[in-house]
């Protein structure tokens, strides 16, 4: 037995409930049922053949009444008008108050252009609509569609009821997953494309509509929150306010301006916030938040005249050409001080120019180079030279110079970028001024070469020392595993006074060692203080070191008294 509506019940519904509530006895005849039912005798008489040929109305159906499957019908039909026990109506019959049910066929329904709910496609969606699609076909349609209209300025759709009429059409307002999922049924042929669709008719304005779709979706599977907020902008674009929104669908105004701004998200993010869950590519609400607080910190995007534009994009592009990195510093012409393009990019932070250099291969130039403050200017259009691609970077530039309408020459391999910032692209003479600073640099520089180059004389001399007296060390230990009396304690001493640790040495309360110069022999193990271990060890290598060397060892200093707090206040 199907669950469908079938067309020839619902077009009779009239004469089902006359047949199922027949007198006792049933019909005397048809012309009695004609009158009851103010219908045409014989057009009834054609009637009452077809419901018994459907299998609908039982043999000789004036005594005996509905089949099975008859009452079946009806019983789905008074479930769909809500048990009124109205008449019956043909497919796309206007009902005659709203809230009326109606039967329309599938073709007769349109989805609602403005529904928020937007995940058809994922995989949870089609999960959800294969399973009610099941649903439907086992049990029917539990729960009438909600529709408005008929929408007149659309037109009509042709019907299969052997007539050929026109039926108006009507728009979704709750109910489209069961009507796609009765789609998906009719396509794969388990649902008859004219099988009635009870429907219920809901009279409102646009408003209205919008406000009674965000309902029926969200007592159904939750909204994912990109169509919350959709939903929630549709109705502030229809005139209402936040609190407004609020309180026709039972949360805070915090919620729905907090779901608004989700909408400020750029498309990329917007669509990973509409995928399942479980996917890893999934925009968590929290994550969204984050990115829209970091957002609201941005600076608002600044708008360039098309001469500073073109010259901060010929400023970055030289940065590479001519300095070597994102940060490095480039010299200008002497007129760039005067420049108000310049200027102003020093002022939004985009540009640094520290005055003239020091020192380095720009000495005495003025110099320019890419600004440190964070966060960094953001411009309208977006302005990007790339850092890390020398074709990608010169293509950039190309581009910035036709956009501030100039002609680039085509490139030529080996030949530096022509630029059209008249400071930047003729780099002129070095003032009188910046000859002085560059002099003076080279003086400098002069001067501590000669001074690093005699600290690494030193440093070798040293080496060299230090090297000697390693050797003569390792010979004098050798002497000494072969004989351990040997071993001259001139020697040792000289060998220390080499490597400038000369004797005696001592260890200092702190167990550190040291020499007769004060220079460090042996460091301290730890921080803390010195156990009577490290001491012992530490004395013993002092004591041993200075009979070798022919020296005495000092005493033991003694630790440094603490300081006691004073009995009473300064006098």
């Amino acid at each position: 037995m199907s669950n469908a509506l079938n067309l020839l019940a619902v077009q009779n519904v009239a004469v089902l409930r006359a047949l199922r509530d027949r007198p006792d006895g049933g019909w005397d005849n048809v012309p009695a049922l004609a009158n009851h039912l103010g219908r045409d005798r014989s057009n009834l008489a054609k009637t009452l053949d077809k419901l018994e040929a459907e299998g609908l109305a039982a043999f000789n159906p004036l005594a005996h009444g509905l089949t099975s499957d008859g009452l079946a019908q009806l019983a789905m039909i008074d479930r769909a008008e809500g048990g009124a026990a109205g008449q019956g109506a043909d497919p796309g019959a206007s009902a005659d108050r709203a809230g009326g049910v109606l039967f329309l066929t599938h073709a007769q329904i349109l989805p609602d252009p403005a529904n928020a709910r937007r995940d058809w496609d994922s995989d949870e969606a089609r999960d959800e609509l294969d399973a009610l699609r099941q649903d439907v076909l086992q049990n029917g349609l539990l729960q009438n569609l909600v529709v408005r209209g008929p929408e007149a300025d659309i037109g009509g759709v042709r019907i299969a009821d052997g007539q050929g009429d026109y039926a108006p059409l009507y728009t979704l307002v709750g109910g489209e997953r069961r009507w796609r999922a009765i789609g998906e049924a009719i396509t794969d042929g388990d649902w008859e494309v004219d099988t009635p669709i009870p429907c219920r008719l809901l009279e409102t304005d646009d408003l209205g509509h919008r406000l009674a779709a965000l309902a029926e979706n969200l007592q159904r599977r939750n909204l994912n929150p990109l169509e919350k907020a959709q939903a929630f902008e549709a109705l502030a674009e229809a005139g209402l306010s936040n609190k407004e929104i609020a309180d026709r669908v039972s949360c805070t105004p915090e919620h729905v301006q907090q779901h608004r701004r989700f909408l400020q998200l750029d498309e990329a993010d917007q669509q990973r916030m509409s995928l399942s869950k479980d996917d890893p590519r999934h925009l968590s609400v929290r994550e969204a938040r984050q990115k829209l607080a970091k957002k609201s910190d941005e600076p608002a995007a600044i708008v360039l005249s098309p001469t500073a534009r073109l010259a901060l994009a010929e400023v970055r592009h030289a940065t590479f050409a001519r300095g070597g990195g994102m940060w490095a510093s480039i010299r200008v012409n002497e007129t760039a001080l005067q420049s108000e393009d310049l200027q102003h990019l020093v002022d939004i932070g985009a540009l640094r120019h520290d005055g003239r250099a020091q020192y380095g291969k720009n000495a005495g130039w003025n110099e320019i180079a890419r600004g440190h403050i964070w966060p960094y200017p953001v411009f309208d259009p977006p302005l990007d030279v790339p850092t890390d691609d020398e074709p990608s970077r010169d293509q950039a530039l190309r581009d910035e110079q036709l956009r501030a309408g100039h002609t680039p020459a085509d490139p030529v391999d080996g030949e530096p970028a022509a630029y059209f910032t008249p400071w930047l692209a003729d780099l002129g003479e070095l003032s009188a001024e910046g000859q002085e600073i560059a002099a003076a640099a080279r003086l400098r520089e002069e001067t501590e070469a000669k001074e690093r180059q005699r600290r690494d004389d030193e440093r070798a001399q040293r080496t060299r020392l230090w090297a000697e007296a390693r050797a003569r060390h390792t010979q004098l230990l050798e002497a000494a595993h072969a004989a351990p009396l040997a071993g001259d304690p001139s020697e040792v001493a000289a060998i220390a006074a080499d490597v400038e640790r000369p004797f005696p040495w001592r260890m200092l309360p702190t167990a550190q060692i040291v020499a007769a110069n004060g220079a460090s022999v042996k460091d301290r193990l730890t921080y803390g203080a010195p156990s009577d271990q490290e001491l012992a060890i530490n004395q013993m290598i002092v004591v041993a070191a200075n009979t070798a060397a022919g020296y005495a060892t000092p005493a033991i200093e003694a630790p440094a008294p603490e300081d006691e707090e004073s009995d009473g206040a300064d006098a």
